[in-house]
């Protein structure tokens, strides 16, 4: 990964015109023998978190525009990089050696805890956006509940494919997608150990928008921070857009040309791991997501109505320099991150229309 220039006003430009912003983006540089795996933003929305398949994550100062550190993991691997609500504090997922999760103080770049429970690879963290439990995901099919001041898990579900969850804005509704059963489960955090409220059943809409991936494809699950919307990406033809209420399908976000070069959690491909290629915007207004093959980032309206089979193509393209990959916005300022064999970070500037 390349690291980006020491100030905004010695960035290269490129900008696209979203709605009645502008979007910049500011990274430059040679690729290098990597890819990024998993982005995240801390709480302040200062920091970036970057992991990569060659065992390092790379931290970023987002006002200075550069990077700042790397922390090497070349014993268990690293993937799924996660800032805690203490933004000195990364919580990760081993990609090899065993299959627990590791919380690092980066200060002193040693270990606060170690989290076992699992089988086998953890495909994905999502933490309590009201406190400090978590809950991963396991080939092994299980989820566990977690709280990050103790080693054992609170909790534990055994479920078919449980790859991917997501807490709802409130911090009360856990979604968990199981594509092998086509369906996602919602849970009330409060009784977990309960059988899931609701179960959205989308065999029907993968039968067909995804019917030549399915059972193999998800790759991301998410929340609008309004609460309405899940949103609930794949890497085939597009993404599944639902209402969070009652799984009513709102619109296929379509405009993709290929894969996003990362592997599923469902897949035995030999492409590098990922974590999804599509997030909402922090007021839910939009949907940001890769083209494929295409070094483009396409951007959806969550407010427009699909045409009569609920397609609904990109209201605009920000022009890049390689593939979206992997996909984060900041949640306190305008700007956006995505990564490839690099990370750029994309910034809005004034029309000049």
């Amino acid at each position: 990964m390349d690291e980006l220039p020491d100030t905004p006003q010695s960035m290269g430009q490129r900008t696209q015109k979203v709605g009645d912003v502008q979007f910049t983006t500011t990274a430059k540089g040679q690729p290098v023998d990597s890819k990024i795996t998993s982005l995240d933003f801390d709480d302040s929305g200062d920091w970036l978190v970057a992991a990569s398949d060659d065992e390092q994550m790379h931290i970023f100062d987002i006002k200075e525009g550069k990077r700042t550190k790397s922390v090497a993991s070349k014993k268990y691997g690293v993937h799924l990089a996660r800032f805690t609500h203490h933004s000195r504090q990364i919580l990760y997922a081993s990609t090899k050696g065993d299959d627990s999760l590791r919380l690092l103080e980066l200060h002193s770049e040693s270990f606060v805890r170690y989290f076992g429970a699992h089988q086998s690879q953890v495909t994905s963290l999502a933490l309590s956006p009201s406190n400090d439990t978590f809950v991963s995901c396991s080939k092994d099919d299980t989820v566990c509940l977690w709280d990050l001041a103790s080693r054992n898990p609170q909790g534990k579900l055994k479920l078919s494919t449980p790859y991917l969850a997501a807490y709802d804005p409130s911090a009360f509704v856990l979604a968990i997608a199981s594509q092998s059963t086509s369906s996602i489960l919602l849970y009330d955090v409060r009784n977990y150990d309960k059988a899931p409220f609701t179960t959205f059943d989308m065999s029907p809409h993968e039968d067909r928008y995804t019917s030549q991936s399915k059972g193999r494809g998800w790759t991301k699950l998410e929340f609008s921070n309004d609460g309405k919307s899940l949103l609930l990406g794949t890497d085939y033809r597009g993404h599944f857009l639902m209402d969070a209420f009652d799984g009513r399908l709102k619109s296929f976000l379509v405009g993709r040309s290929g894969s996003s070069g990362r592997a599923a959690p469902v897949s035995s491909s030999s492409k590098p791991l990922g974590q999804g290629d599509a997030c909402f915007t922090p007021d839910g207004r939009f949907i940001l997501g890769g083209s494929g093959e295409d070094p483009d980032t396409l951007v959806w309206d969550v407010a427009q109505s699909g045409d009569a089979g609920s397609y609904v193509q990109p209201t605009a393209k920000l022009r890049g320099r390689e593939r979206v990959a992997v996909i984060e916005c900041n949640p306190r300022y305008n700007m956006v991150a995505t990564g490839d064999n690099k990370v750029a970070m994309w910034l809005p500037s004034e029309s000049k229309d």
